[in-house]
């Protein structure tokens, strides 16, 4: 069954692609194929090895972190549209959330899918809204010279 998002993956991303046209009459969303192609493959997949028919969860695990990238490169184009401030801790946020949230749903620990989910929501709430007050130009004029003011300076280039 590891073959199966090599069929799944083109197939949704050929049938979205041809779709969109259509889509983007009902909705202002800007649907990416890709990422609605590898969401609904890890989603299956998901279903059938709690269902007990695939039992590697590794393609899957390799198709959420794909989706946790897509979802931390969304954030840095809103980032960017609305001229939001602290994009490196965002990043942070959903990469480490990100990563304990699905490893927590590959263990089958809902409780702690929901605890990591909420926790990641709400700290990239408080970095998206509650922290902008402060723009990392003043961060790195107050931290003076020397190993933070280096630091800041690699975070804002780190992609």
């Amino acid at each position: 069954m590891n073959f199966l998002p090599l069929l799944t993956i083109p197939a949704i991303f050929l049938l979205v692609a041809l779709c969109k046209p259509l889509i983007a009459r009902w909705t202002t969303w800007n649907i990416c194929s890709a990422c609605v192609a590898v969401s609904l493959t890890w989603i299956l997949l998901l279903i059938l090895l709690w269902r007990g028919v695939i039992h590697d969860p590794l393609p899957i695990a390799i198709l959420m972190g794909m989706s946790v990238t897509g979802l931390m490169f969304k954030a840095a184009e809103y980032y960017q549209k609305y001229g939001l401030r602290h994009l490196w801790a965002a990043r942070l946020v959903i990469l480490v959330g990100g990563f304990a949230t699905v490893l927590l749903l590959l263990q089958g620990n809902g409780r702690g899918v929901f605890v990591s989910a909420a926790g990641s929501l709400i700290a990239l709430v408080i970095v998206s809204f509650l922290m902008q007050h402060t723009t990392h130009k003043q961060a790195v004029e107050s931290s003076g010279q020397g190993t933070k003011k280096s630091l800041l300076k690699k975070l804002d280039n780190c992609c």
